[in-house]
């Protein structure tokens, strides 16, 4: 489960993210979870992904990190998609992953210690 947030929201669920980087440190978007697996629903915008079968949340994944990979590129960044980790790599192999290799190349923040899962 997930939902948008502002600045003024209080917090009802245990993960926060911002998304949409602007650049300069700004992100257009804010949203909240119950789990990595929500905050991968709120970048896609799909509340499906959540209960989609295991095939169905890969190929969101893979969608969601190839559309990553080009607006880091445009950017002048050089990105891979994979299934580990590694500098430079938008790791698909989990919805954890994932989020957390999206933050390491500044498509996301998270809060400063991270969140405790």
């Amino acid at each position: 489960m997930y939902r948008r947030i502002n600045p003024a929201s209080r917090q009802e669920l245990p993960l926060r993210m911002l998304f949409q980087p602007l650049g300069d440190g700004t992100f257009h978007r804010a949203c909240e979870a119950d789990s990595f697996r929500g905050l991968v629903a709120a970048i896609l915008d799909d509340p499906s992904y959540e209960s989609a079968p295991v095939d169905e949340r890969l190929m969101g994944r893979l969608r969601l990190a190839d559309d990553v990979k080009l607006l880091l590129e445009v950017d002048g960044q050089v990105v891979q998609v994979a299934d580990h980790d590694g500098d430079g790599v938008i790791n698909v192999a989990s919805d954890e992953p994932l989020i957390r290799s999206l933050a390491q190349l500044g498509f996301v923040s998270l809060p400063p210690t991270g969140p405790n899962a």
